[in-house]
């Protein structure tokens, strides 16, 4: 988890370093490959971190409140770059875009340093197995 969304957040700041009407198409979609890749290695972890976490009946309350965060998280992200877009660019022209663009993409980069941040304080300083199973959880044989 802590490296994909490490890799997300560098290809946020490059794109928000070299977002303009002189970069190259090529550069930006190598910047926001480089984001994907860390998105798609992250998410799946989410769940399975937050499942992992807690006793198994609790699990539907906490596959709940994650999916509920997530969507919460994401709302919350775009309108806050949306507001920061609105308030230095529009879309009436390439230049006003690119305006309201490389700020919004920097507050983006904020908030993906400040996940990656949070996933390096979270994450175990050793490996270890963990179970959930206390012995009046596990059933009877019989």
């Amino acid at each position: 988890m802590t490296t994909g969304i490490t890799l997300q957040a560098l290809g946020v700041i490059w794109t928000a370093a070299r977002g303009s009407l002189a970069t190259s198409w090529i550069e930006l979609d190598a910047a926001l490959l480089l984001a994907g890749i860390g998105v798609s290695m992250a998410l799946p972890t989410v769940p399975a971190a937050v499942l992992d976490a807690v006793a198994p009946h609790d699990m539907g309350k906490a596959s709940g409140i994650n999916y509920m965060a997530q969507r919460f998280g994401t709302m919350f992200a775009l309108a806050i770059a949306s507001a920061v877009f609105a308030a230095h660019g529009h879309l009436g022209s390439p230049a006003a875009v690119t305006a309201g663009f490389r700020p919004a993409m920097w507050t983006c980069a904020c908030f993906a340093v400040l996940a990656a941040l949070c996933a390096i304080a979270m994450a175990p300083s050793r490996p270890h197995a963990k179970s959930h199973a206390q012995p009046a959880d596990v059933p009877a044989a019989g």
